[in-house]
């Protein structure tokens, strides 16, 4: 067919697919601002899980039939994308479904939650929805559950447990939350609702300790191939596990260097432990606000350096705000989080959660050294302005939208550690420190990601490994474990991503036109989509083989 049909077809096809698919998936619809979906709650049927198998089968087996060749650079990239998106979800589907194993995926509080935080029409009507469907969800959820619990893995189980302690104390507060307070003239109306949505969660955590905990004996685990296909088709690095792994530990060990070898030339004791515990000892007030404030003032100092020195273009709108993490996250937020702002919101307004202090130890990981660094890492120039970037991309798509990498987001964040320090804004030599420590952490990250998925490690190995090394507590280590688990591939992406755009602008440097800023502007211009897409898009395949060579060759 000639190319212009062959163009016009994969538009159809594109958006004939998420018309259907964002049906079984209301809250990513929600998410990236598609309308008509806010009132529904994830369904999870034979019958819905039967129609969306049937739709990838559909859309995998459409795109085959398509000539690549015809289309534009930009649908290539799409194509790439949205092909093995589809083959993912269709395979881990049959393979591996979700509905029998995985209880934290049926608590519904993000769906509440970003009906609260997200600009959403018909706001009202479509949260009082999503909680009056919550008692019926949890009690048809059960069902599934109880068909295989011995398949169920036991770390699964107990962040669900917890999930749902907590998401019965954040649904029941709801009339307090400030930001229902001023969107409903009348909250208190709503307190029934919100009261019956609480009682469904607290009854869905004495199930799950009573009818599924003691059975959960399952394995976590996706297995090397599902792991290498997530590798090769969702991150496109072209590597196997065993690659990474080789990459990871190499990493691990000059980081560990470099860290004893900048831990000798600091005053005072050259042993790593006494100098973070000198580092940690500096650190705000534990008083709510006195600890807000320290993130809202250091962020500013962030954004402000960043525009001074013209290091990356700043996007005019946009907005952050700092508050406490949400109830029902701070089991998995131990300290501080980013939540970005939908695809449609014209303020780009984004969250900055940081986790109040529950402990003197907790309060020790909020020092000034590493809210420096997070707040780099978190808004300015890291999360909050690459995703804001692509929010504004011109060229934007649904499959980029839905199908961020940590290899560009998280490889990104970490990246500007990097930059910031070699610009000054980290210049002290506790900057130096923590970040090689943090770098140390997400060495060993990767090598936890490869044993943990196809390896057989323990969750408690690898959380002892994580005591040992980065000097985790052991709450913290498996608050990380937790997600380590059930997010495959998704760990090893800051380090990955690290490394791979600094072997880039390595090469990228040695030209004659080279610029920084315009380097870190084409380096976020094409999305949040996998980072080897994005240097070929925008720098060419030989800047991505030279890249790839230098990280893992």
């Amino acid at each position: 067919m000639p190319k212009n049909i062959t163009q016009e077809t994969f538009n159809s096809l594109q958006e004939q697919y998420y018309n259907a698919w964002f049906r079984f998936h209301p809250e990513l619809a929600v998410h990236v601002g598609v309308t008509g979906y806010e009132d529904q709650l994830t369904p999870f049927g034979d019958e819905d899980i039967g129609a969306l198998i049937s739709l990838n089968q559909k859309i995998v087996f459409a795109l085959d039939e398509l000539t690549i060749s015809d289309l534009t650079a930009n649908q290539k990239l799409d194509y790439n994308i949205l092909y093995n998106a589809a083959s993912i979800e269709l395979q881990e589907l049959i393979e591996r479904d979700w509905r029998f194993l995985m209880p934290q995926k049926y608590l519904p509080l993000e769906a509440i939650h970003q009906l609260i935080s997200r600009p959403v029409e018909n706001m009202h009507a479509a949260l009082k929805h999503r909680l009056q469907d919550v008692p019926e969800y949890l009690r048809s959820a059960k069902n599934y559950l109880l068909q295989q619990p011995e398949k169920i893995p036991a770390n699964w189980v107990s962040d669900a447990v917890s999930g749902a302690a907590a998401g019965a104390v954040y649904i029941r507060d709801l009339v307090r939350n400030p930001d229902i307070i001023y969107k409903f003239k009348n909250p208190s109306r709503l307190q029934p609702v919100f009261d019956a949505a609480a009682h469904a969660m607290e009854d869905f955590e004495k199930f799950l300790r009573n009818d599924i905990q003691p059975h959960a004996a399952g394995s976590f685990a996706c297995g090397e191939n599902h792991f290498n296909t997530l590798l090769n088709n969702w991150h496109c690095l072209d590597v196997s596990a065993n690659q990474l792994y080789k990459f990871g530990e190499r990493l691990f060990n000059k980081t560990q260097q470099e860290l004893q070898a900048l831990c000798n030339e600091l005053p005072g004791s050259n042993d790593i432990e006494e100098q973070l515990a000198n580092i940690r000892n500096q650190h705000p007030d534990d008083k709510e606000e006195y600890l807000l404030d320290a993130y809202r003032t250091r962020m500013k100092a962030a954004y402000n350096f960043v525009v001074e020195q013209e290091l990356v273009t700043v996007p005019e709108t946009q907005s952050l705000k700092v508050i406490e993490t949400p109830v029902f996250l701070r089991h998995e937020v131990p300290f501080a989080a980013y939540d970005e702002p939908t695809y449609t919101d014209l303020e780009q307004k984004a969250y900055y959660y940081v986790t109040p202090v529950s402990s003197k130890d907790h309060l020790l990981e909020h020092n000034w050294t590493s809210i420096d660094l997070t707040c780099v890492h978190e808004a300015f120039p890291g999360h909050h302005l690459q995703f804001v970037t692509a929010n504004r991309n011109p060229h934007n798509s649904l499959p980029r939208l839905l199908n961020s990498s940590a290899t560009l987001y998280e490889g990104w964040a970490l990246y500007c550690e990097d930059i910031m320090q070699e610009k000054g804004f980290l210049g002290e030599p506790e900057h130096h420190f923590i970040m090689l420590r943090d770098r140390l952490w997400r060495a060993l990250r990767i090598m936890l990601d490869v044993e943990l998925h196809t390896q057989g490690l323990s969750i408690d190995k690898a959380a002892q490994r994580m005591c040992d090394v980065p000097g985790f507590s052991i709450e913290r280590a498996k608050a990380d474990l937790s997600w380590y688990s059930s997010s495959p591939t998704l760990p090893m992406g800051s380090a990955t991503g690290w490394a791979l755009i600094k072997a880039l602008r390595e090469e990228e440097s040695k030209k004659a036109d080279f610029n920084l800023k315009n380097f870190h502007d084409r380096l976020l211009s094409v999305g949040s989509c996998a980072l080897p897409l994005v240097i070929k898009s925008e720098f060419g395949d030989e800047a991505w083989n030279k890249a790839w060579a230098k990280v893992f060759a």
